[in-house]
């Protein structure tokens, strides 16, 4: 019998944390191998999604909010949500110290986050009865943030500084929640990077992710989420064909720290608003993919604008070129969905994890 299980990216467009998580186990239950917390936060008249619910944005709008440490270059254009229109609407931002001394004024609020939501996950992790269940926290590499928010040479020398916070953050997690939890560590920015050098220039964005890789607890659980970008469902890659995405991923793991294991990589096979491709040809590179036997392969594919025939059809090209089963997830997020939309995305995957 098949066993695929299901993948959620991070965002989900519910009322809150407490009500994404639930929703998320009523419509996938057991297939369900993490869990996050839909990454809403609080719901302002600036950001009636909630202040979490651009991910990458989130961290840059806090630095933006810090005006004794941050100066604002360019302001962003905004959209009903709160957040900028657009990729290149994104607001920038001028350091007030440099990266030696920038630390102690960085604070990202994963841990927070975490605190607030991990006691509602156990409760509902009880009340379902899936003691399996691992709880998913989702982080940006420093790269992932500064290469949004600066200029070119801003965002190089102070992504290792962004990259120390976000280990600290995520080791309290750890501290407290040990391999009850998982990381996520989502590479848009990275992948963006890889798109416009040549290959044999991979080891550049490769060096962020490692970078920090290697500042997290080695106990810790860690998955990978390759991501093609999606603000406003507009994605920041558009690649032709998965070529350049199977060699970024070969290099990834052919180099991947061996003191941190890498339990998965979720592969984008969307762009944001734009579904995946029908054609099986499209898929066929997935075969070269390499990946050691204990990390998952996760196929983002469920989309919005695809019907049921058109997900079993994609899934069986994937399947075909993998030689396996798959894992099931959407390209990115949720969030920047309708709860109708993100409630018929869900339906989807359990249809696709099951089927036959």
């Amino acid at each position: 019998m098949i066993q695929r299980r299901t993948h959620l990216v991070g965002s989900m467009p519910f009322a809150d944390e407490q009500d994404a998580m639930q929703r998320a186990m009523d419509h996938l239950g057991t297939r369900l191998s993490s869990l996050p917390d839909g990454e809403i936060g609080e719901k302002t008249p600036q950001y009636p999604k909630g202040k979490r619910a651009a991910w990458v944005m989130t961290a840059i709008d806090i630095c933006t909010e810090d005006t004794e440490n941050w100066e604002v270059a360019q302001d962003a254009q905004r959209g009903d949500d709160g957040f900028p229109v657009g990729y290149d609407t994104v607001q920038k931002l001028r350091p007030k110290h440099p990266p030696s001394k920038m630390y102690q004024h960085l604070d990202f609020g994963y841990h927070t986050y975490f605190k607030e939501s991990y006691p509602l996950f156990k409760q509902l992790r009880e009340e379902r009865s899936q003691p399996d269940l691992k709880f998913q926290v989702g982080v940006p590499t420093g790269l992932g943030i500064t290469f949004a928010m600066m200029g070119k040479i801003d965002a190089i020398r102070y992504a290792d500084v962004f990259n120390r916070r976000i280990a600290y953050e995520v080791n309290e997690i750890i501290k407290l929640a040990g391999n009850d939890v998982v990381i996520q560590i989502e590479v848009p920015g990275e992948l963006a990077l890889a798109y416009k050098l040549p290959n044999f220039l991979i080891d550049l964005p490769l060096k962020s992710i490692y970078g920090l890789v290697r500042k997290i607890d080695p106990s810790a659980k860690l998955g990978v989420h390759i991501c093609l970008g999606d603000l406003n469902n507009e994605a920041l890659i558009h690649p032709k064909t998965l070529k350049k995405l199977v060699y970024f991923s070969n290099q990834m793991v052919k180099k991947w720290p061996s003191s941190h294991q890498l339990n998965y990589v979720h592969y984008p096979l969307a762009e944001a608003a734009t579904p995946p491709p029908t054609d099986e040809k499209y898929y066929a590179d997935l075969k070269d993919i390499k990946l050691p036997n204990h990390v998952r392969f996760i196929a983002g594919f469920v989309h919005k604008e695809r019907n049921k025939e058109e997900h079993q059809h994609i899934l069986q090209a994937i399947e075909s070129a993998r030689g396996s089963s798959v894992d099931i997830a959407c390209s990115c997020g949720m969030g920047r969905y309708s709860e109708e939309t993100a409630l018929s995305l869900l339906t989807v995957m359990k249809e696709m994890a099951e089927h036959k």
